[in-house]
């Protein structure tokens, strides 16, 4: 019989996030004596009282840019009236302090900065002991280079000595699908302390000119998986996919939708998250609910639990309207949801994680709940992963707000 398994502790890097003062200073040493983040990114913690980087606004990121009026313009017809759909904030990194030092074009936070400070503190706020991680999961939605991926390099920023590094992405499901892969291998006992982390630094592929990027922020998020006490973790998950619908949603190298150039001038060409293809677009959401319906109904099925049995629902927001039309198709009722996209926006692989630690934090779920966690993901899959919260979770996100 293999044994119970799940999420022993969490935390989350969100730009311009305030912590408690007293969390501060402790947070702060660890930082400087345990990981090899950049010291600057520790000195606006300690100066600031916040995690680096800022909230940007609809005015600050469009309304108050020359430009506005021309990518109102060039919005589709029936955006027009609602240029924002609903999107308010999003959270954005700060520059990488070498690049604005050693480069005429700096560049945002690297992402493995991101997911270095989000393992942190998924270890500091659970005082989960570095040498007893024995495996890293990575999942960096953008990552540093092209190859090779992030995570032997987090493994290295954090200073985790005893570690392997694996990479798994299934895009915004990366998280949900780690955690199912993290459960299987320490219910094995193949591995005992996995530290799964995931990252999208939308600052880095976000074309502003571009209508869908009004949704769009940075965030990365970690959690220690490990056994648990008998009766609380995983208790069941399902997971499907459909290519066809692959070519979607994809980066492209191309210019920003607004740009006047010389025939001198730069080409302005970069990755870009693009919508390419409009036919496999329309089909995502005309089966967003059916398809996640699929995958909760079969996990539950496995668990052998029903629908009214579940105590809360965490899932992915990748634009206003989504995350509420799932928990609506499912029949979960509002009291049993959290959602957090008008304070992030669609921040990918961490929409998933971000809302289950928020929900903890504001104590709407409490150890030995049921917790669906579900996602979509671009390619296009969708997973859900059933948890019993176990209360070593729960303390590790009982702190001062």
């Amino acid at each position: 019989m293999s044994i119970p398994a799940g999420i022993i502790s969490m935390g989350a890097y969100l730009p311009a996030k305030e912590i408690d003062a007293d969390r501060k200073s402790k947070l702060v040493v660890y930082l400087n004596e345990q990981t090899l983040l950049h010291r600057e990114y520790v000195e606006q913690i300690d100066v600031q009282g916040r995690l680096p980087g800022r909230i940007e606004t609809n005015e600050e990121g469009w309304r108050n840019q020359p430009w506005f009026e021309a990518w109102l313009e060039k919005l589709p017809t029936k955006k027009k009236d609602d240029p924002f759909q609903g999107a308010k904030e999003r959270r954005r990194v700060p520059f990488d302090p070498i690049s604005v030092r050693k480069s005429i074009v700096p560049h945002p936070m690297l992402p493995s900065d991101a997911e270095t400070l989000a393992g942190a503190l998924a270890l500091f706020n659970g005082n989960v002991e570095k040498d007893e991680i024995d495996l890293v999961i990575v999942a960096s939605q953008v990552s540093d280079l092209l190859l090779p991926s992030n995570a032997s390099l987090v493994q290295h920023k954090l200073g985790l000595k005893n570690a392997g590094a694996y990479y798994a992405d299934t895009c915004c499901s990366s998280f949900v699908t780690m955690l199912e892969i993290a459960v299987a291998l320490v219910k094995a006992e193949l591995k005992k302390k996995i530290l799964i982390v995931a990252s999208y630094i939308d600052s880095i592929v976000s074309d502003k000119t571009d209508y869908f990027s009004v949704n769009t922020g940075d965030a990365a998020a970690a959690a220690v998986i490990a056994r648990v006490e008998d009766g609380y973790g995983y208790i069941a998950s399902h997971s499907i996919s459909h290519g066809s619908r692959h070519d979607g949603i994809i980066f492209m190298r191309r210019p920003p939708q607004i740009i006047r150039s010389t025939d001198h001038g730069h080409s302005n060409e970069q990755s870009f998250v693009t919508f390419v293809n409009r036919e496999a677009n329309r089909e995502i959401a005309a089966n967003a609910q059916k398809d996640m319906a699929e995958v909760v109904n079969a996990a539950l099925k496995k668990g052998g639990l029903s629908m009214p049995e579940l105590d809360f629902f965490v899932t992915h927001q990748p634009v206003y309207w989504a995350s509420n039309a799932w928990r609506q198709g499912l029949g979960i009722p509002k009291e049993k949801f959290y959602e957090t996209f008008q304070a992030y926006g669609n921040i990918a692989n961490c929409s998933a994680p971000v809302n289950l630690i928020e929900a903890i934090e504001l104590k709407l779920i409490k150890a030995g709940d049921v917790v669906l966690i579900a996602s979509s993901g671009a390619g296009e899959n969708h997973i859900a992963v059933l948890e019993r919260i176990n209360p070593q979770l729960t303390h590790s996100l009982d702190y001062p707000s």
